[in-house]
């Protein structure tokens, strides 16, 4: 049975997808993260070089050597065979060398954060559509047309995350020159506010291919809700090596009286990845996610978010 191939979060942006290249900006997040500069293995003239190694040691003297020990052809026939495979191997090594030279001399433009930040905004559009219509559909309060999020503007909020969705695109972790970390695979919670409640989309968003996958689909009425909170704290967890690790967070949770929602989140700061990466994390959509829900939720329910993003050293 073939495999079905996953449909990328940025064919939802319907009429606008046809301006945007999918190859292409797949490639450019990795090269965000890994450089545009090939490396050893990937360049043009590596491959011409192996050419010419291949040529003088299989042609000038394996072939040689097999056709002496094992054919009838003449000492003139194999000795013409091997210069040809000798001009061969020469040819190729002054083209490799030429190629080498030149690939040295050129200038590789970076792919810049704001390149990256365009390409990840347009993914994000392409996933808050496609969270609509998970919601719409796998929640019956909604499907009956009891409730509606058609129109309502979400709340996106995303963190670092080590499960992919496709184990063979591990995480990559970046400090742009601006300072911010950023990363190509994301766990994210799409969050609909509205009259009467919250319904939350959460899944893993593999930016290096597109794909979203194990989604899962909250509903929150505000009778049901009891904190909306962004907090630092510990908890242990597996990784996908499947190493235990105590992960050192701060998170945004919904923090209800009962049902799925008991409590719901998304980790926005990673203080393991600050340790090793340096920079901030950007939380700007946190401090937005707490504006917009002060609109919608009750007075009763408590709303806290810090606006001080400090270093693990000095909170």
């Amino acid at each position: 049975m073939a495999k079905k191939k996953a449909i990328s979060v940025a064919s939802y942006n319907d009429k606008e997808y046809e301006q945007f290249a999918e190859n292409i900006t797949r490639v450019r997040y990795m090269k965000y993260f890994k450089g545009t500069k090939p490396a050893f293995k990937e360049r043009e003239s590596t491959g011409i070089l192996s050419g010419a190694f291949l040529s003088l040691t299989i042609g000038c003297l394996a072939v040689p050597y097999l056709l002496r020990i094992g054919s009838d052809f003449s000492t003139k026939t194999i000795l013409g065979l091997t210069i040809v495979m000798a001009a061969t191997t020469v040819v190729l090594g002054i083209w490799g060398f030429m190629k080498m030279a030149k690939e040295r001399r050129r200038i590789y433009r970076p792919v810049s954060d704001e390149e990256f930040d365009r390409y990840l905004a347009f993914d994000l559009k392409g996933l808050t559509t496609r969270a609509r219509m998970l919601v719409t559909d796998k929640t019956p309060h909604l499907k009956e047309g009891k409730d509606s999020i058609e129109d309502v503007e979400p709340v996106i909020l995303y963190s670092p995350e080590e499960y992919s969705s496709n184990t063979n695109l591990p995480l990559l972790i970046k400090r742009g020159d601006d300072g911010k970390v950023r990363f190509s695979n994301l766990y994210t919670m799409v969050l609909f506010p509205t009259k009467q409640g919250m319904y939350l989309n959460i899944t893993y968003l593999n930016l290096c291919d597109g794909s979203a996958k194990f989604d899962r689909i909250y509903a929150c009425p505000y009778t049901e809700l009891e904190e909306v909170t962004f907090k630092r704290r510990k908890y242990a967890m597996t990784s996908q090596a499947g190493r235990s690790e105590i992960h050192d967070v701060k998170s945004f949770l919904i923090i209800s009286k009962t049902g799925d929602t008991r409590e719901a989140g998304v980790d926005v700061i990673d203080y393991d990845i600050l340790k090793d990466y340096g920079g901030h994390f950007d939380d700007t959509p946190v401090k937005l996610a707490a504006m917009r829900l002060n609109k919608f939720v009750p007075e009763k329910v408590h709303i806290k978010v810090h606006d001080d993003l400090l270093p693990p050293s000095e909170e």
